[in-house]
């Protein structure tokens, strides 16, 4: 997807392709409505990629503005650009402009662009003709799919107080919980700062009203990754993902920590496991069934368990695909 020389990055389209991801629009197949198409964030979608694919549109797109440097592999979230598509239209979001756009899937032109009041880092979630995404600025947003007017917003944290983060001016409590949308809710996450306070949302994805909130979990007194025990808890930073009874807080650099779906209820959070190396922990989560994977790694579902490293990197109905070279298929 991406094109980089030393200046700019550009975005091709090819027909019924976004060149390097697995989506289709609607005019050849099915919508990519949220990263990595679904709550589960299982990479896969029912439709068949045609035999034969033909450039149609390249547009130029300023070039990321991370938030962590690169030595921090599993806090890439912003690496480069993650569109989605619903219907006729393609959203990019923008840590270097501070913008969601929607572009014309046919020709690449550009329909509108909403600014947030700072950096705007994952991919934003559509739905029933809304789209939402979040940004530094503390916000989750809900915007008309179609004209990009605000529908409402929601404040994450406590304050609107800001402060210098990433080099930029952030909130203090920024949201980086990047939203999933199941069953006419909406989930994010907001804070990054455990011992300042951590916010789970789950909002009415039409209105915006509270469902529940859970913000006590990030004061848990629990074995930290070093083998001691703190007051602490998930930081997030990545894509939250959602199951029937589960939503699961992608931590970046820890394992994520999981929540009654329903509720809000925290379930468990284990930092300090260390089963399969040093290296858990991702910006996403791959879930479905009674099974979660992060960073080559399949866990219990409902209790975090750890069962065996494994490299999944795409999850179909009843099977998981990885790499062959690490030995699965």
């Amino acid at each position: 997807m991406r094109l980089l020389n030393l200046r700019k990055y550009a975005l091709a389209i090819g027909v019924g392709l976004c060149l390097g991801l697995s989506f289709c629009g609607r005019a050849f197949g099915d919508d990519w409505p949220t990263y990595r198409y679904d709550a589960g964030r299982s990479g896969v979608s029912p439709e068949i990629l045609p035999a034969e694919l033909h450039l149609r549109w390249v547009r130029e797109l300023a070039p990321p503005l991370q938030a962590w440097p690169k030595s921090q592999v599993k806090l890439q979230f912003d690496a480069g650009y993650e569109p989605i598509i619903a219907g006729k239209l393609l959203f990019l979001a923008s840590a270097a402009t501070d913008t969601l756009t929607a572009c014309d899937t046919d020709s690449g032109r550009e329909q509108w662009r909403f600014y947030a009041d700072g950096p705007v880092r994952f991919a934003p979630a559509v739905w029933e003709g809304k789209v939402y995404f979040v940004s530094d600025d503390g916000y989750l947003y809900c915007l008309d799919a179609q004209t990009g007017d605000l529908r409402w917003k929601f404040r994450g944290g406590p304050t609107d107080r800001k402060l210098i983060g990433n080099n930029r001016v952030i909130s203090t409590f920024p949201a980086r919980g990047a939203p999933v949308v199941v069953d006419g809710t909406v989930y994010f996450a907001a804070g990054i700062w455990p011992f300042m306070g951590i916010f789970i949302h789950a909002l009415d994805a039409e209105t915006g009203m509270v469902c529940w909130t859970e913000s006590g979990s990030g004061s848990t007194y629990t074995v930290q990754q070093h083998g001691s025990k703190a007051f602490s808890g998930v930081a997030p930073q990545g894509y939250l993902t959602a199951t029937k009874d589960h939503l699961l807080i992608s931590g970046g650099r820890t394992l994520p920590s999981c929540h009654d779906r329903k509720s809000g209820k925290f379930l468990y959070y284990f930092p300090h496991l260390r089963n399969f190396g040093k290296d858990a922990g991702d910006y996403h989560v791959l879930a479905r069934g009674d099974w979660f994977f992060v960073h080559d790694a399949m866990f219990r579902l409902a209790t975090g368990e750890p069962i065996c490293k494994v490299p999944v990197g795409l999850l179909q109905q009843d099977s998981v695909v990885g790499p062959k070279a690490m030995g699965l298929e």
